[in-house]
């Protein structure tokens, strides 16, 4: 027999009383269905587990190749900025320039430079401050081959302000470049550069001959630059190394020391 159930529905002044018959067994099969859809939800939720866990591994694996994606990304761009030196010294030496393996040693003090050799040891290290100024940044590595650091130190200067070549040597690079702006790039024989960038004005040009403290260019701000300043770099060997070892009174005037 199956049994009925009367649900009353009785409202608070006992008026339009509703009463409703439920038999057991619909009963029983609302409960049943219930009963499936949580055991389903349940199962679902079980089986995603493993799906959700092994998610996890994969994005964390794409994380760690993303960063090192990036990693690879910068030591391209420094291997490129290496060869792209390399290229400027080529193009610009060619067959016309000679650099002695062995340049003489002259008097470096007169500034006396022999017909056979353009830039003598003597002269190519560098020894003169390119300008007098603070130190906003500093850089990151005193020796440096190819990364993502500040390969150089930030002087900060009045704008227009003359900068100079602080060793004798050949432009081999001047001209603009996003990141430096108006950039003049000096090779000094021995393996030395030195990079001259964010300047207002370039007074010297690819293939030039300059002498140590010659004015090159005038302070800027171009490139990106937060304000006017003369982001200074010496290479040697392909490394880039602290300007401070070769100028050790800027220490004097560096607004990054504690």
């Amino acid at each position: 027999m199956n049994k009925k159930f009367t649900l009353l529905l009785i409202p608070d002044d006992e008026s339009g009383t509703q009463s409703y018959d439920i038999s057991k067994n619909f009963i029983i099969l609302i409960i049943i269905l219930i009963s499936v859809f949580l055991i389903g939800v349940m199962f679902i939720i079980i089986n995603s587990f493993p799906a959700i866990n092994e998610y996890d591994v994969l994005n964390k694996k794409y994380n760690e190749l993303a960063q090192e994606r990036m990693k690879v990304i910068e030591l391209t761009k420094g291997l490129k900025r290496i060869k792209q030196m390399d290229n400027f010294v080529r193009k610009s030496l060619g067959t016309e320039f000679n650099f002695s393996q062995n340049p003489k040693i002259i008097d470096s003090v007169l500034m006396l430079i022999p017909e056979n050799n353009i830039i003598t040891f003597s002269d190519n290290i560098p020894s003169v401050p390119p300008i007098e100024g603070f130190i906003s940044q500093r850089m990151e590595n005193k020796f440096s081959m190819v990364d993502d650091f500040h390969n150089g130190i930030d002087i900060v200067a009045k704008q227009g302000t003359p900068i100079k070549a602080s060793a004798s040597g050949l432009v081999v690079f001047s001209g603009w470049t996003y990141e430096m702006g108006n950039q003049v790039i000096l090779y000094h024989g021995d393996g030395y550069f030195t990079h001259y960038g964010h300047n207002q004005q370039n007074l010297k040009f690819q293939l030039d001959i300059v002498k140590r403290g010659e004015v090159i260019g005038l302070v800027g701000n171009s490139g990106v630059s937060s304000g006017p300043h003369l982001h200074f770099e010496i290479w040697k060997d392909k490394k880039s190394i602290d300007p401070l070892i070769y100028f050790p009174e800027f220490k004097k005037m560096d607004l990054t020391s504690n």
